[in-house]
């Protein structure tokens, strides 16, 4: 005899399952997809910013470090003046990022004026003050700050900060490779203070799961082996090198390799 059966309501449920698991894959798309239009925005306005900035500087390579004598002494007096102008601009951008509570306006602007003003403002007391090397060194140092903005915008967290202890140990690398003096001393141990100091900041942020204050800064699950090691590393040769200059030639060259091979790694990984 027939009987009529009743419709489990599973279905219905798995359905409904499914919808949202299909809405939420399209929300995480979009969200991808706007992340990486806003990373894009930022390395197109980046690397403007440092072609403009590098430009700048090439300038004041050829014309004021390698330039005439009447070149020279007005790129001294330019540079006298907007050292203060850059300055004041740099105090006004702070200030309006600091009455960025009231408009949102005003912190943008300032964060804009602050930066133009930082850089004016430190360029040209470093040229004045450490004529002519300050300007063959302001010359590299501009493109290294604009790779490692890039990568902080495309790539993982982790190869953030093992790149910037690697750039700042190949720095003191040559720079030892190069001289003894004491202000070159100096600078390498500056650099074994800022690696130190991301080292440090890595195992903070270990202990605290990758997060500080509630900013997400690692993924849960960040594997912590490479992003320590690379700074040990680079602190291991930068602080041989510094008693022994002999081999900061071929530690600069391990250091570039293992740079190579860790944009490699993190490029695949990106894929």
């Amino acid at each position: 005899m027939w009987t009529e059966k009743t419709v489990p309501a599973y279905p219905e449920t798995c359905s409904e399952d499914r919808a949202q698991m299909a809405k939420d894959s399209k929300n995480r798309s979009a969200a991808r997809r706007g992340k990486s239009e806003r990373s894009m925005t930022r390395a197109v306005l980046l690397l403007f910013a440092g072609l403009l900035a590098e430009w700048y500087l090439l300038m004041a390579e050829r014309y004021y470090a390698r330039g005439t004598i009447p070149q020279v002494v007005g790129w001294y007096d330019y540079l006298g003046v907007m050292r203060w102008i850059a300055l004041a601009v740099f105090i006004a951008g702070v200030v309006l990022i600091a009455r960025r509570a009231r408009r949102a306006r005003f912190g943008r602007v300032g964060v804009v004026l602050a930066l133009v003003g930082g850089f004016f403002a430190f360029t040209s007391f470093a040229m004045r003050l450490y004529y002519p090397t300050s300007v063959t060194v302001l010359c590299v140092f501009v493109p290294v700050l604009l790779i490692l903005g890039i990568i902080y915008l495309f790539y993982q967290a982790e190869f953030s900060i093992q790149a910037t202890a690697l750039a700042m140990g190949l720095g003191a690398l040559v720079l030892l490779g190069r001289s003894g003096s004491a202000a070159v001393k100096a600078c390498a141990v500056l650099a074994l203070l800022g690696i130190a100091a991301l080292a440090a900041g890595t195992l903070l942020l270990k202990r605290n799961g990758g997060a500080w204050k509630g900013l997400r800064v690692f993924a849960a699950d960040a594997d912590y082996r490479l992003t320590l090691a690379v700074p040990a590393l680079c602190f291991a040769l930068v602080l041989a090198a510094l008693f022994a200059p002999g081999i900061a030639f071929y530690a600069a060259w391990t250091l570039g390799v293992a740079a190579f091979a860790l944009a490699v790694y993190y490029t695949i990984k990106l894929m």
